[in-house]
């Protein structure tokens, strides 16, 4: 693209609908707050239609919403860049030591947004699924596909209901065979990727229950989900998977754990005393 995106839009400004200009006047005027909100939370913010902004992207000749957000990524990589800012972006100048602070600063602030994300309420119905579940599937895809192995990995050793499945394919054999008892957990930043939502559809139709860990309570596979618990920093559309955003969903993870656990702590122990005593085995 030649011109960026903020002057294309003014360029364009006269040659669109009254409700493409509602959307180009809300974005003018919050440039760094759009890049990290979903179609769903600007169409609401404008009170226009989600296929609405879709045209309005196109006309602006992107291929859509998310590749809208980049250009206005790239518009606003100048004020991104400066140094003196609170935690800082890393910099080639940067010492290792700076470097180190930075890392632990952005770790620290993903935890504290996570814990002020994250509703009570929603995480006592969530533990309320858990734990009257037959079984817990714990998913997710790409980056976000650890994060559901290491819910796996940690609940599997307080009961037996817990699994995971990274295969795609096997995912939606598993998801196809659930009972009405059954839980999902599913870990997607976006909460607007084809998977999720695929995976939403077959989990409404099975009857089975969606909780879904995500950044945006607006978000297409949140209108599926049982419960929503919210977490995840204002990650740059350049990121893609960043460890801030990983950070904070392994926060709620242990939330999740922790709260799991105090329901039946003797039952917790007895299972974790049975998997030290199979791991200790293994041990040199």
């Amino acid at each position: 693209m030649g011109k960026n995106i903020v002057a294309l839009m003014l360029q364009e400004y006269e040659n669109f609908t009254r409700s493409e200009r509602k959307i180009a006047d809300y974005v003018l005027e919050h440039q760094k707050e759009t890049q990290y909100i979903s179609i769903t939370d600007l169409s609401a913010e404008c009170e226009v239609a989600v296929s609405t902004v879709s045209l309005f992207c196109r006309k602006l000749r992107l291929a859509g919403f998310n590749d809208f957000k980049l250009e206005l990524a790239r518009a606003a990589l100048p004020a991104e860049t400066d140094p003196n800012r609170s935690g800082g972006e890393i910099t080639q100048e940067d010492s290792p030591g700076q470097l180190m602070s930075k890392v632990l600063y952005a770790a620290q602030d993903a935890l504290n947004n996570a814990y002020h994300m994250l509703s009570e309420t929603a995480l006592e119905r969530a533990v309320d699924l858990m734990w009257g579940a037959g079984q817990v599937v714990c998913l997710g895809q790409g980056n976000h596909s650890v994060v559901a192995l290491a819910a796996w990995a940690q609940f599997s050793t307080t009961s037996p209901k817990f699994k995971t499945i990274q295969d795609s394919h096997m995912q939606a054999v598993v998801l196809s065979t659930l009972a009405r008892e059954d839980v999902v957990l599913y870990f997607s930043y976006s909460g607007a990727t084809h998977e999720v939502l695929e995976a939403a559809e077959i989990i409404r139709n099975r009857g089975a229950k969606l909780v879904l860990v995500t950044r945006y309570l607006n978000s297409p596979a949140s209108a599926y989900a049982d419960t929503v618990l919210l977490c995840g920093p204002n990650e740059q559309p350049f990121q893609f998977g960043s460890s801030s955003a990983l950070i904070a969903q392994l926060y709620v993870v242990e939330v999740l754990l922790s709260e799991f656990i105090r329901r039946d702590p003797e039952a917790a122990e007895r299972n974790r005393q049975s998997v030290g005593k199979a791991l200790t085995q293994k041990c040199v």
